[in-house]
């Protein structure tokens, strides 16, 4: 009985112990980056001012040692489509693309769908 119980406590402490270490996010993400999305899917919002927090939340990266987050280089390039701004809009499409591969075929999209 003595066993059990020294084995039971020993996999409860185990177990508090993995539950104590919370992961860490690799990624920046910030709170203007979901009102800006949210804002723009709305079309709500100063846009300029959610181009500056955008370019802002990157500068912050360096600062934090983290990664842009996935999706925020694309959304500015959206931002600044909107505002006419091509060379920009292109620039951070391509950024996206460059740093998340993955998005390879929805940046080429958004990239067509521009042309139009």
């Amino acid at each position: 009985m003595k066993l059990i119980n020294t084995f039971l406590m020993f996999t409860l402490i185990l177990a508090l112990t993995g539950c104590g270490n919370t992961p860490q996010n690799i990624y920046h993400w910030d709170r203007g980056y979901i009102d800006s999305v949210y804002e723009f899917i709305n079309e709500d919002g100063d846009i300029n001012e959610q181009i500056t927090d955008l370019e802002k939340m990157i500068q912050d990266t360096n600062t934090n040692k983290k990664k842009v987050a996935p999706g925020l280089y694309a959304q500015l390039g959206l931002l600044y489509s909107k505002i006419g701004n091509t060379d920009k809009s292109m620039m951070y499409l391509d950024k996206e693309m460059k740093t998340f591969p993955e998005s390879a075929q929805y940046i080429n999209f958004l990239k067509n769908k521009g042309a139009k």
